[in-house]
């Protein structure tokens, strides 16, 4: 994978002489980055471009290039794939366009590329692709041509898309940016974007990787690729809107929409998801200074206005502005001449104009323990006060170095005094509040997971009767109540006592065995609450007999569940899909018969650990109601982290179970216990 931004050599298909050939662009790029290894140029009318010979075929080479670039006709790659093979290249980005994504009629000469790039051992980018870029070796092959080349850096972008890709480069030059690599993948026939992920999680060049996707084909790799780099992910990922051609089936698949899997999956692996270009910039910049260890800000402003601003952002931002001790206000106090403005977090600093005196107050802002990132809002206009700022500011930048924390600093200037500023600094350059604080909020490091021991009595799943169980699955792939809750109990998950009834008289003598009060369900019937399905609160082995009969008649029934009332009045829903892209995905929301209304719900890769468990618990919106609310109990975490374990486990161990729901699971101080369950297997074709 190297030689793709590393090559010693390097030759170009497809340059003519001709006006407004694309090639020349990408020879002109090569020299405005700097290329320094033998350049071959190939085209079969030959000839000379800028003093260097054309030669007519990539047999005619004095040499045999580690990369090649082709930009031709669709029609004319599959043969100049081969011929690269024959001399022995086995590096190719493939540029052309008029293959699949423009007309499905053309997958035969993809399959042609594929063919012969398998025949000779040759990996390639694209086709349809922007090309690749390497500031280290001044590889630069886009076709459109670059005014001026990137900043070399530590950021590596990969992008589906070669325009986003273009604009994210043009972005972060103007941001003062540096760039390691950036590669366009096109139709991804052959590398892929977890190909390129691999190499720069390894490649000592590159520091932060940038993804921008449009469509995740192989979530999980992705997700463990990032979960297992050391180095700072973002993802950008666009297109979100739900998948809709597919009805659900289950609760769970009607909560776990396709973007609603990625953000989770992103977040559980570690990753910084990105929703804009304009957020993704703000992140880039932000990964240039340490990482924040906490929530905690102080700002410090020239302006009571963008202080307010920068509170309100903090806020939305779930951060904190922690009081500054007394001691640290009233060496402040000292400085400020009319002593008009009240002294607090955030800081406002518009009565003080000795800028010796803002360096200091920033060090020690720092210097404190209950700081985690400092942001910095300072304005001025004209020369008198420019000296001073521009001395600030260089001493802001090396004061993050040397406590080790951010500083996001919002500079209010003019154009030309912010150039002479980025000049001076090494300091990433915000131009509003927000932007900074959003950017020291995205790029802080992740809070711990919760530390959760599961139930050490927790019973050990049987593998073989739930093999047996799944089994059962009707001809739709559904395994009716009982089944699916045979199932779950056999999964070691606790389930609420129950037996089936096949006649009102049966139930009324179970009911009286498992003792009152008692209730009963429909058997076969989908959201049996609607349909009069259930019964609750039944305490005397008549009403039992009652309302069973009622059930038998009006809704046809061959069999019910007689169970256990469960007392208790938080429910949960606990379930599992199968994500075509993420594979297992187990689901955690709050609701019951309500769950698909509130649709407060958290994801997570399966399976998941008992500390990723809690944080399912903790980023519900309603997670107030399990800790305890208004006089009411906390539930009994460890027992609700076991019952979400054991599904993602299930999920994870049986690629048979399409969808899984236990919904409602009652939950409490003293337990969770499951009540109903729906399970669909897989119907294998």
């Amino acid at each position: 994978m190297r030689k793709f931004f590393h090559p010693k050599s390097l030759t170009i298909v497809g340059v003519s002489a001709s006006p407004g050939n694309l090639g020349r662009n990408i020879y002109h790029n090569m020299m405005t980055f700097g290329y320094r290894g033998p350049l071959y140029l190939v085209s079969p009318k030959g000839g000379e471009y800028k003093g260097n010979h054309i030669y007519t075929s990539i047999e005619e080479l004095p040499e045999t290039p580690e990369l090649a670039v082709v930009l031709t006709p669709a029609a004319t790659v599959p043969g100049l794939v081969t011929a690269c093979g024959e001399k022995g290249i086995k590096n190719l980005v493939i540029e052309s366009g008029g293959f699949t994504e423009l007309d499905r009629s053309k997958a035969d000469l993809e399959k042609q590329i594929l063919e012969a790039a398998q025949r000779y051992g040759i990996r390639f980018i694209g086709p349809n692709c922007i090309g690749v870029i390497c500031t280290q070796s001044g590889v630069a092959a886009p076709f459109p041509v670059l005014a001026r080349p990137a900043p070399p850096g530590g950021v590596s972008i990969v992008a589906q898309s070669g325009g986003v890709g273009l604009t994210y480069l043009h972005n972060c030059a103007q941001a003062g940016i540096g760039i390691s690599k950036f590669a366009s993948v096109g139709n991804k026939l052959n590398i892929n974007e977890q190909d390129l992920l691999a190499y720069l999680i390894e490649d000592p060049e590159t520091k932060v990787i940038l993804l921008y996707l449009e469509s995740v084909v192989a979530g999980r790799e992705i997700a463990d690729l990032i979960a297992s780099s050391p180095k700072p992910v973002v993802v950008h990922k666009s297109n979100i809107s739900p998948q809709s051609n597919a009805i659900a089936q289950s609760h769970t698949a009607a909560l776990a929409n396709d973007d609603s899997v990625v953000e989770a999956a992103l977040k559980q692996a570690g990753a910084i998801r990105a929703h804009t270009v304009t957020e993704c910039l703000d992140i880039l910049r932000g990964l240039t200074l340490p990482r924040a260890k906490g929530k905690r800000l102080v700002v410090i402003s020239r302006s009571g206005g963008h202080a307010v601003v920068a509170a309100d952002a903090v806020s939305r931002r779930g951060l904190e502005l922690p009081p500054l001790p007394r001691e640290f206000l009233d060496k402040v106090k000292k400085h400020v001449r009319a002593s008009v403005i009240r002294l607090q977090n955030p800081l406002d600093l518009g009565d003080l104009f000795d800028f010796k005196v803002n360096i200091t107050i920033l060090e020690e802002a720092l210097a404190l323990k209950t700081t985690d990132a400092v942001v910095v809002i300072h304005g001025y206009r004209g020369k008198a006060e420019a000296e001073d700022s521009r001395n600030f500011i260089k001493k802001a930048g090396e004061l993050c170095q040397k406590y080790n924390k951010p500083v996001g600093l919002c500079l209010l200037v003019e154009p030309e005094e912010l150039a002479k500023v980025k000049e001076i600094t090494t300091l990433p350059l915000f131009a509003a509040a927000e932007e900074a604080v959003n950017a020291l909020a995205r790029c802080r490091l992740p809070d711990p997971l919760p530390q959760l021991e599961l139930p050490p009595q927790a019973e050990t799943p049987d593998w073989g009767r739930i093999r047996r169980t799944l089994g059962a699955a009707q001809p739709d792939g559904n395994l009716e109540l009982p089944e699916s809750l045979i199932l779950a109990a056999s999964a070691g998950i606790p389930v609420a006592p129950f037996m089936v009834a096949l006649n009102p008289d049966e139930a009324g003598f179970i009911a009286r065995e498992l003792g009152f009060p008692v209730v009963i369900k429909a058997v076969g019937i989908s959201h049996k609450t609607e349909h009069k399905g259930v019964a609750l609160n039944l305490r005397t082995q008549e009403e039992v007999v009652e309302a069973a009969s009622l059930m038998f008649d009006n809704l046809g029934l061959k069999r019910m569940v007689v169970m256990s009332q469960i007392p208790g009045d938080t429910e949960v829903i606990v379930g599992c899909k199968n994500d075509p892209s993420f594979g297992p995905i187990a689901l955690l929301g709050l609701g019951g018969v309500t769950a698909e209304a509130l649709k407060d719900v958290s994801l997570g890769l399966a399976p998941v650990s008992p500390g990723q468990a809690g944080y399912m618990m903790d980023s519900l919106k309603g997670s107030v109601l399990l800790k305890g609310f208004r006089g009411k109990p906390a539930i009994n975490r460890p027992a609700l982290a076991h019952v979400v374990c054991r599904v993602s486990e299930l999920a994870a161990r049986l690629p048979e179970v399409a969808e899984l729901d236990l919904n409602p699971v009652i939950t409490g101080p003293g337990g969770s216990v499951a009540v109903d369950a729906r399970v669909v297997v897989k119907k294998w074709n």
